[in-house]
């Protein structure tokens, strides 16, 4: 199974191959501003398993459990289409 993330414009394509490694649900002030709800959710896969095709925007921060956390953003549309958490390489 292949899952499809595509911004708004888009101009930012990430493709995910065969089953996430780890599904997180994440309530913290931060995850709760970057959706807009009252928690995020991330699928986790493995690297050689995730294709991008387009330009994308980085941004970094520190999470609350230490891990810096890494989100893809499409510089035209400004919106996440992927991101990763460099402690999580499967």
């Amino acid at each position: 199974m292949t899952r499809t993330a595509t911004c708004p414009c888009g101009s930012l394509r990430v493709v995910c191959a065969g089953e996430p490694q780890r599904v997180a649900l994440c309530h913290c002030l931060a995850c709760q501003k970057r959706t807009g709800s009252t928690y995020g959710i991330a699928a986790f896969f493995r690297e050689q398993d995730v294709t991008a095709n387009g330009r994308s925007s980085l941004y970094t921060r520190q999470a609350d459990s230490g891990f810096r956390v890494t989100f893809h953003f499409c510089p035209t549309a400004v919106r996440r289409c992927s991101g990763n958490r460099n402690a999580c390489r499967l």
